[in-house]
């Protein structure tokens, strides 16, 4: 059965894909499964400083490190691994 949101995008040489919607759900389940909470925390501070002329991938990647904070269980939380870690 076809997605009535998804959408076609040029993939060149008269080509059309279809990209599904995105599904943080996954990504996210995906972080929990494959990655401690010591290395999420130390992506985040990594992340942090992380600054470009593009405004709107700068909104994304904070989006990114909000979501990764909320998954560990808050700021609070992280602080306290990066004590733990020594960073």
């Amino acid at each position: 059965m076809k997605n009535p949101k998804a959408k076609l995008y040029d993939a060149g040489n008269g080509r059309k894909v279809t990209i599904p919607e995105n599904d943080e759900s996954e990504l996210f389940a995906a972080v929990r499964e494959q990655l401690s909470p010591e290395a999420v925390a130390i992506i985040i501070t990594y992340l942090q400083p992380a600054r470009s002329n593009n405004p709107e991938a700068n909104r994304q990647v904070r989006w990114f490190m909000d979501e990764l904070t909320n998954l560990l269980g808050g700021v609070k939380r992280h602080a306290e691994l990066m004590d733990e870690l020594g960073l």
